[in-house]
Order: structure tokens, then sequence, then C-alpha cells
């Protein structure tokens, strides 16, 4: 792994100086965040981005719009990523030692002598969820053991839910007071749609139009489509996954499209034609998908567990993630309440979240340099 300072630090600011640390940040999801937050981060006339650590490739490596003075610093992983990450986080934790706040993203607290806030998004590092195969078993067995062996460098953790913040002090209690909530809103690019859904697509006659926005990790939970039963009716005219149609859990169901990776114009479009939200992942910090439909109004289906409780209330019509009949029975639902003019009101349910980036931004940047 090695560094490339590509631009000089400017002096003489009096605004409150800030480090980010992006550099294990490669998951779509967290890359879409990323996406949103950074120009609001670098955009707050209270702070300065004094140093950025991004990763050596990907889409974030590709940001530029930093304010002159900003050091960018990318790094480029030459060993497996979860050998580097492990590398820079304890061996070579020391480089990111200094008096300037680090507001890290990715996770894992680094070993280093600093002001250090870490944002938690992953829910694989609390205890009892499970990755569904055995290799990932092991790689979050060393990152739960890295997070535990290095808490102690941290100032304070953010998570995106109250749901998540129990989680995470039940699994490590010696943080609980440290850990704060900082909800995000939709992604810039559905806030600036403005796009309103008000109603269902076609008559009552006509299946339901589901999307899915997940990738093939095993606890986003696909597999729950295996087990479709087909003597009985679905009222679903089609469900589309983003994943490879290589992947498709069933394809002897014809109304299941896999579609692949999705950019955000082919998911806003996607949300302007579908009829519902079918949320199926057995595990989320927050669940963007959820959010993101709230915020354009559509109806959701989601499963009985504690983070999409908290999201989405008594608004979304519940299933066991375990059990597809109970899936079947929700769909039922959905149709039905179709059939006598309903529609979700996500009013409430908004009210718990911030309407713009700018305000995260200036909540994370106040957390991680408040003494």
């Amino acid at each position: 792994m090695t560094a490339d300072n590509s631009c000089a630090p400017g002096g003489g600011n009096q605004r409150k100086a800030v480090r980010l640390h992006l550099t294990n940040v490669i998951g779509l999801g967290a890359v879409r965040l990323l996406q949103s937050l950074l120009p609001s981060l670098v955009a707050q006339n209270d702070y300065r981005l004094e140093e950025v650590y991004l990763p050596g490739s990907g889409e974030l490596a590709k940001f530029a719009s930093f304010e002159e003075g900003t050091v960018r610093t990318c790094y480029k992983r030459y060993l497996p990523n979860a050998v580097s990450r492990l590398l820079e986080c304890t061996v070579f934790g020391s480089r990111f030692d200094g008096a300037t706040p680090l507001l890290v993203f990715g996770d894992l607290p680094i070993r280093c002598n600093a002001k250090q806030t870490v944002f938690v998004q992953t829910t694989l590092l609390v205890r009892g969820t499970s990755t569904g195969r055995q290799l990932g078993a092991v790689k979050y067995w060393i990152a739960r053991w890295l997070f535990r062996r290095n808490m102690r460098y941290v100032s304070n953790f953010i998570v995106q839910t109250e749901a998540m913040k129990s989680a995470l002090a039940e699994s490590y209690p010696q943080i609980k007071d440290r850990i704060h909530v900082i909800a995000q809103p939709a992604p810039d690019w559905l806030i600036g749609a403005q796009l309103s859904r008000t109603k269902f697509h076609g008559g009552v006659e006509s299946g339901l139009r589901l999307f899915y926005p997940a990738a093939s990790y095993p606890h986003k939970n696909h597999r729950i489509l295996a087990g479709i039963n087909r003597s009985l009716r679905w009222p679903v005219a089609e469900l589309i996954l983003t994943i490879p149609e290589s992947l498709n859990p069933n394809p002897s169901i014809s109304w299941v499209r896999c579609v692949g990776k999705l950019e955000p114009e082919a998911v806003l479009e996607v949300y302007r034609s579908a009829d519902a939200l079918l949320f199926l992942s057995l595990s989320e910090s927050f669940g963007f998908p959820l959010v993101e439909a709230m915020w354009v109004g559509l109806p959701i289906i989601c499963p009985d567990l504690p983070y999409a409780r908290t999201l989405c209330g008594e608004q979304a019509i519940y299933f066991d993630p375990h059990d597809a009949a109970s899936l079947h029975r929700a769909i039922v639902e959905l149709h039905r309440r179709r059939e006598v003019g309903w529609w979700p009101d996500w009013s409430a349910n908004l009210e718990k979240f911030p309407r713009s980036w700018q305000a995260v931004a200036d909540a994370m940047l106040r957390l991680a340099t408040t003494s």
C-alpha cells in the first residue's frame, strides 16, 4: 500500500481543521452515501478539510472537488484488501497520528494517536449476525477482533439508527456512552429529482411491479425467492432485482427479472414506474432503499426486523424473512390494499431524517472536532 500526495496543504485558515479517512469505502452503498455527503463536507464554512485519504481506485478516487489547500492522498493496495486493511489499522496506523481530528469512514478504528471518530455502517460487526458463508465468517471474525482491539483509540462512534446504536452497545458495552446517532436523508440524486408518487400504476386487475435494489450478498436474502410456491397465485407482474441473471435465485419464475447493477438515473426510472419497494435483507445498519422509497412515497414490504421497524413504523407491510409463505401473504395484502384505494403516508416517518446533507455534514464535523 502506498500513498500519493497530489496537492499541498494550505495555511492561515481559522476554521476548524479535520481529516477524512475513506480508504476502506468500497461497497456500493457506502460509496453512494459518500458521493452525497462529500460535497457537503467540502462546503462547510466552519470547517476545512486538511487532508483526505482516498482509495486508490474506484469512484471515490476520482472525486476532485476539494477546496484549494486540501491534501488529497490516495492509497493503492497491493495485498488483498482484508490483509491490507488489517495492516493499515494496526502496524501502519501511526501514519495517521496528528493533532488534527480524524473522521473515519469504513467501520474499523485505527490504532493511532489522534482524536478519532468512526462511522460504523456494517451490522456484521455486531454480535450474532451472520454472513451466510464460511469465508465471510472468518473475515468478519477478524474485523470484530480488530474493532474490539482498537475501539479504545476512538473518541466517538457514529451510527445511523437507534436500533444500530443498541446493537453496537450490546456487542461492545465499553463504548455505549460514545455512540451517537446521525441519520441521513435520501441521496442527493433522489432529492434533486423531486419525485413524488401518490398512487399505483394500472388497474387493480394488473399485477404489482416490485423493486428490490440490493447486491448479491448472502444477508440480502435473495434466496428466500427460491422458496416461492408456484401453486399459489402471486399477484406480481414483475420483480426487478439488481443482480446478474446468472445469480437469479429462481429462474423458473417468469416475473423475476435480474437487471444487474443500476446507476442512479436508472434507479430513478424504476421508482417512477414501480408499485412498491420489496426489501428482503436480514441485516442492515440503516437500509437506504427504505429511506428512498419513503422519500418518493412508495409502499414498502419489508422484514419484520428491528432495523425495518425503526425506519418504517406502522406504514410498512411486514413478513418473516425466513418464510416464503409469509412473503406471499405480505404481497397479497399489498394487492388487497391496492383494491381498496390505500396508499401509505410517510410524513411522520420522514420527520426522523435530516432534510439535507449539509445538516448531516455539520453534525458529523461538529462531533469529530469537539473536545
